[in-house]
């Protein structure tokens, strides 16, 4: 880290801290509605998906799933079983159960370096747990919308993969990489279940952090003032706020434009604040990725395309549907 860049951390850092400190009450709600959203909604999909993954990651046993979807993902992505496996479980499981998995199985040897761009581009999506029930039934009351928004993440996220899959082609190795060793079921238990408590740690305290972030950020006007400028670029007014909040917390951002506007006109910001994630759902999966040498800048870039790619096709489908 440079110089002028501690400098502005930890001045950054600094002030925070000092309105904490003044003015704690907000805060401390802010944390509490965290821990209460991770423990009421997020963890009990998140430790089961989590621990069956690794185990059968660990155990050689995903291989079968390898060979059953090595045809499909083939024609769908031009990848391995490996990627397909990555693209299945991601969808049922949602992140950051996706890049949970593409970690673990470049280090078993499961994905190679040429591939996992490619697997990136459409191995981070979100769950049909969430998005049907937390986003459509809870949050907008409406679980046609929760499937339309659904559907719209589904295509982005497979035409974000179709694209950069191509554009990695040269790079790729299409032979299917086997795992490098395969634990016992003892030892894969566990391993599976450290790396499930580790893996809910993560989460649960990026949940924390960033629900504190955003509320440092709505208390000092710098969401409101973001909000006003994504107005004047196109964004619906009464929307601007919500949506820039998304881009740092994604349920705090959905609750901002839930039932504020038409839902023909909030589907396709939701759908696409969904692909992104919000900053707290790509830090909680860089700590899994940044262990298969992934780039946070790389991952950045790839969830931006995922994210105008998924707009485009809420906009379409909201505008046939809705």
């Amino acid at each position: 880290m440079s110089k002028i860049k501690r400098y502005f951390s930890c001045a950054l850092f600094s002030a925070a801290l000092i309105l904490i400190a003044v003015k704690p009450e907000p805060y401390l709600g802010a944390a509490y509605r965290g821990w209460e959203l991770f423990v009421g909604s997020v963890m009990p999909s998140l430790v089961p998906f989590a621990f069956a993954t690794s185990f059968m990651t660990l155990s050689g046993s995903a291989e079968i799933l390898f060979k059953l979807l090595s045809k499909p993902a083939k024609r769908l992505f031009s990848t391995t079983g490996a990627g397909g496996y990555v693209f299945a479980v991601s969808l049922i499981s949602g992140y950051p159960i996706g890049a949970k998995t593409i970690s673990e199985l470049k280090k078993c040897g499961c994905i190679d370096d040429g591939a996992l761009t490619g697997i990136l581009a459409f191995g981070s999506t979100a769950g049909p747990l969430f998005i049907l029930g937390s986003v459509g039934v809870k949050l907008l009351g409406d679980f046609r919308a929760g499937a339309l928004i659904m559907l719209a993440h589904v295509l982005g996220s497979v035409i974000n993969g179709a694209v950069f899959v191509r554009l990695n082609k040269p790079a790729y190795s299409f032979s299917e990489v086997k795992s490098s060793e395969r634990l016992n079921a003892v030892k894969a238990f566990r391993e599976a279940l450290g790396n499930t408590v580790s893996a809910a740690l993560t989460v649960a305290a990026c949940m924390i952090l960033f629900n504190v972030a955003i509320q440092l950020l709505s208390e000092t006007g710098i969401v409101n003032i973001a909000g006003r400028a994504a107005e004047a670029l196109g964004i619906p007014a009464g929307a601007g706020e919500g949506f820039v909040a998304g881009f740092v917390e994604i349920t705090y951002g959905i609750k901002s434009l839930a039932g504020g506007l038409p839902i023909k006109q909030t589907a396709p910001l939701i759908a696409a604040l969904v692909s992104f994630g919000g900053m707290s759902v790509q830090m909680q999966s860089m700590f899994f990725l940044g262990e298969a040498g992934v780039k946070g800048s790389t991952f950045f870039l790839l969830k931006v395309a995922q994210t105008i790619f998924t707009y485009a096709a809420a906009s379409a489908v909201a505008a046939i549907f809705l």
